[in-house]
């Protein structure tokens, strides 16, 4: 266990007020997030190279003489792109990580009658076809991810990438682990049910591309994932968690290093500003000692783990001034969903008229300088622990927001990706047809039991849309909103019902009324309904109707 100062390791100047207290906190609060499982690569000297025959032999003749290297060679516009044994390299296709990189080539023969999808490992004479390590000299990345897999280097004709490259392959031969770095429960994910298309949002925030789709789930491969946390800050259920460390140990901790700062400074407002190690730590270490006096630096695993519930959580508890940074080389998806995150969390603010709470954005530590230094207090933060899921203690972070504004709201329109809202059904087009009950993920949407009815939770809609694609009558639309009633979000409401039509032979109640009559006006002008009899089949029940039919013919 360490005190979070030296974790950090940040020199930290200390002469005045707003100094000494932020020295004497960081140094006094012990930081130890609980351990998670973790993720081994197995990596020997098997190297490709792609490039042309110049660059490539180049290449091979300052690696050590312990790596066996494979040259792929790439086509220039007099030459077809082949190798040795004749087969085209133009455009490889490479999947994998460190380790275990699958390479597949197309065939330059052209009496070829088979596919024309061939390992390249396989036609090295690799016994299982893989490759340890990639060095790709091609101007476009053959790889798309905007963060490239451990051990594949996109170094293009630049000599400075090629040197790095090279110098890396050897530290990343043996054994290796990492943590992994979230936790994934299918139970509550909201991607799909019975086939039909819903939430996306993890995938698309991923820069590793880590996640794919399968079936109505995801999938997210552990060695491809490198803890950028985006798909856990954008996932509306908490089906995707980060574990390395855990939200709820970092809120936690963030809540007892806000508290004790207040108690010295005499609970006034605090600035705080986030920032994570791999992206941005070298240079707030390296700026540490000009940053303002009154900011106080929590370092994250990744930028992009940031999710709303810390964010949220961080301004109840007394941070009314929040940066992130996020310099140049953050990925694009990653910035995105923070901006999302930053834009909504906004939104909440600017309704509820708390002037003096801002958030920032920032890729320059000298926008820093201009942070306010507030003397004002708040008396009223919140206290309340981070327990209970994502969606819980997102609530509750803005309920307490909502509770201290000077214009506290009922409800608050919210950008549509976001993860709180309710749905509107068009009672006229509805049928009861409890489609839409079927597939919700989050069990937001219910039926009425003995009667015809559609009811709603508005605490367990995840916005995600698959009651919308699955309604035949397209009569349900997404509201993103924040409602603060929580007794109402919490209590089952009725959004249409109907008495149930009974069957004209037996009584059963068996449909209702609006399919009964919608089936009728669809299928009276069909040769099958003709007969009156028939047509009045529809309105009877599944055993009366058999029944009816077999005493008719007789």
């Amino acid at each position: 266990m360490s005190n979070y100062l030296d974790v950090i390791g940040l020199n930290l100047p200390a002469t005045t007020e707003a100094g000494r207290a932020r020295r004497q906190v960081l140094a006094s609060e012990d930081w130890s997030p609980t351990a998670t499982t973790m993720v081994s690569y197995i990596s020997s000297n098997r190297i490709l190279i792609i490039a042309t025959e110049a660059a490539a032999k180049s290449i091979e003749k300052r690696l050590p003489e312990k790596m066996q290297t494979y040259l792929a060679i790439s086509a220039d516009e007099s030459s077809p792109a082949t190798i040795s044994n004749g087969w085209n390299v133009a455009q490889p296709r490479i999947n994998g990580f460190l380790g275990r990189f699958e390479v597949f080539v197309d065939s330059d023969d052209t009496d070829q009658s088979t596919n024309d999808n061939y390992n390249l490992g396989l036609l090295f004479n690799i016994a299982n076809g893989l490759f340890d390590q990639i060095i790709d000299c091609n101007e476009s990345a053959l790889i798309a991810a905007a963060v490239k897999p451990p051990g594949y280097y996109h170094v293009g004709d630049n000599e400075q990438r090629i040197d790095a490259a090279v110098e890396q392959l050897s530290e990343l031969i043996g054994e290796f682990d990492k943590p992994k770095f979230f936790d994934y429960d299918p139970d509550i994910c909201a991607h799909g049910n019975s086939g039909i298309s819903g939430c996306r949002k993890c995938i698309e925030a991923c820069p590793t591309e880590a996640i794919i789709s399968v079936g109505d789930k995801v999938q997210v491969n552990p060695h491809l994932c490198q803890g950028g946390g985006s798909c856990t800050s954008v996932c509306p259920s908490g089906a995707i968690s980060y574990t390395f460390p855990k939200v709820e140990e970092q809120t936690d901790f963030l809540r007892g290093i806000l508290r004790d700062l207040r108690n010295i400074n005499g609970n006034r407002e605090l600035t705080l500003l986030f920032y994570d190690s791999e992206n941005g730590g070298d240079a707030v270490a390296e700026a540490a000692v000009d940053l303002p006096e009154h900011i106080i630096p929590f370092m994250v695993e990744e930028i992009g783990s940031i999710g709303l519930d810390l964010m949220a959580c961080a301004l109840a508890y007394g941070a009314n001034q929040i940066y992130l940074y996020a310099p140049v080389n953050v990925p694009e998806q990653v910035i995105r969903v923070i901006g999302q995150n930053v834009h909504l969390l906004t939104t909440v603010l600017q309704d509820l008229q708390l002037e003096d709470y801002q958030l920032y954005i920032v890729d320059d530590l000298q926008q820093l300088q201009q942070a306010d230094n507030s003397t004002a207090v708040i008396d009223k933060v919140a206290t309340f622990a981070p327990i209970g899921n994502k969606r819980k203690v997102i609530h509750t972070a803005l309920s307490h927001l909502n509770a201290i504004s000077p214009n506290p709201a009922t409800t608050i329109s919210l950008p549509d990706y976001a993860l709180f809202g309710q749905i509107n059904v068009d009672s006229n087009a509805c049928t009861l047809c409890m489609a839409c009950v079927s597939v919700c993920p989050g069990k937001a949407l219910q039926d009425g039991g003995e009667l015809p009815a559609l009811k709603f939770i508005e605490a367990n809609c995840l916005q995600c849309g698959i009651c919308a694609s699955a309604c035949p009558e397209q009569a349900i639309s997404l509201e993103a909103r924040l409602n603060f009633a929580h007794e109402s979000i919490h209590t089952a409401t009725t959004l249409k019902e109907e008495q149930p039509f009974r069957c004209i032979r037996c009584g059963k109640a068996f449909a209702t009324k609006s399919i009964i009559e919608k089936m009728t006006a669809k299928l009276k002008g069909h040769w099958m309904f003709e007969n009156e009899d028939a047509l009045k089949r529809l309105q009877m029940c599944e055993d009366c109707r058999v029944i009816d039919a077999f005493s008719n013919d007789v």
